[in-house]
C-alpha cells in the first residue's frame, strides 16, 4: 500500500509546478492563491479537481489590516478538508503566498493591542512556525497527499565583515524555510527546449523537467531528473508502487 505522502514542488515561474500537482491521485482540493490553477485545471478535464481561489485585496494603506481574515478564512477551511477526509490529495498553490499572508495576519495580530507596531521580532516568527507546521502534520495524520507549490528566490548572505547583503547567484524555496526539511520530496521545476518531429518535420517543444532534489525513502535517486513526468512515474521510482 502507497502511504500518503508530502510534497515540496517548487521552481520559477510557468515551469510546470501546478502541472505536475495535478497528476496526483484524484480527488484532489486546491487552495489557489495563484490565478493560474483554474487555467491548468482545464487540461485534466478527466479528474476531479475542486479549485477554491482566495483573492487578495488590493491594499492601499499600510495600515490596512487584510491578512488576517484571509488566512482564518483560508485555515478553517483548510482543516475542514484535511479531517473530512473526502480528498486524497490536496494543494496549496502557492504556498509562498500562503506564508506571506500568515507573516502578516500575525503582525496585524500584535498590532490589535501595539497598533505602533511595523514587523515582526525575531522570537514573535514561533507562531507562524508553529501554523505552517500545523499545515504539513494535519495532512499527514489524516492520511492526505499535500502538495506544496513554492517560487524560487535569490539567495543573499552577509559575508564576514560585510555590512550588507550579497547575492549567491543559488535559487532557494521562496517562503517558509523549513518546508523541505518536512516534506517526503522535494522537487525542483525547469523548462528546457528540444528538437521532436511532428509530420516528418522538425520542431521546437517545451518540455518540463522535475529533478528530485530530496527523498525520505531512497536516497540514491536524489538528483534523478524527469521529463514531462508525472505521480505515478515519481512515486514508481520512490516507492516502487
Amino acid at each position: 500500500m502507497i502511504p500518503n505522502v508530502l510534497v515540496s514542488i517548487s521552481g520559477l515561474p510557468k515551469t510546470g509546478k501546478t502541472h505536475l500537482a495535478f497528476t496526483f491521485p484524484e480527488p484532489i482540493k486546491v487552495f489557489s492563491f495563484d490565478v493560474g490553477s483554474d487555467f491548468v485545471r482545464t487540461k485534466f478535464s478527466d479528474k476531479a479537481i475542486d479549485v477554491q481561489n482566495f483573492t487578495l485585496p488590493i491594499v492601499e494603506a499600510e495600515d490596512e489590516t487584510w491578512a488576517l481574515p484571509v488566512w482564518e478564512a483560508f485555515y478553517t477551511e483548510y482543516k475542514r478538508i484535511v479531517e473530512g477526509q473526502d480528498y486524497q490529495t490536496i494543494v496549496i498553490d502557492t504556498a509562498t503566498a500562503v506564508e506571506s499572508i500568515l507573516r502578516q495576519a500575525i503582525l496585524e495580530e500584535f498590532q490589535e493591542s501595539k497598533p505602533a507596531k511595523k514587523k515582526l521580532a525575531t522570537n514573535e516568527y514561533v507562531a507562524r512556525n508553529l501554523r505552517m507546521n500545523a499545515l504539513f502534520t494535519r495532512a499527514r495524520n489524516n492520511g492526505v497527499n499535500l502538495v506544496t507549490i513554492q517560487y524560487l528566490r535569490e539567495q543573499w548572505v552577509r559575508r564576514e565583515g560585510s555590512d550588507k547583503a550579497e547575492p549567491t547567484g543559488l535559487l532557494i524555496v521562496d517562503g517558509w524555510n523549513q518546508t523541505e526539511g518536512l516534506a517526503d520530496i522535494n522537487i525542483e521545476m525547469t523548462t528546457k527546449e528540444k528538437t521532436v518531429v511532428v509530420g516528418n518535420k522538425p520542431a521546437r517543444k517545451t518540455v518540463m523537467i522535475a529533478t528530485i532534489k530530496s527523498n525520505r525513502f531512497d536516497r540514491e535517486q536524489n538528483g534523478q531528473a524527469f521529463e514531462d513526468t508525472n505521480y505515478n512515474e515519481i512515486i514508481a521510482l520512490l516507492l516502487g508502487g
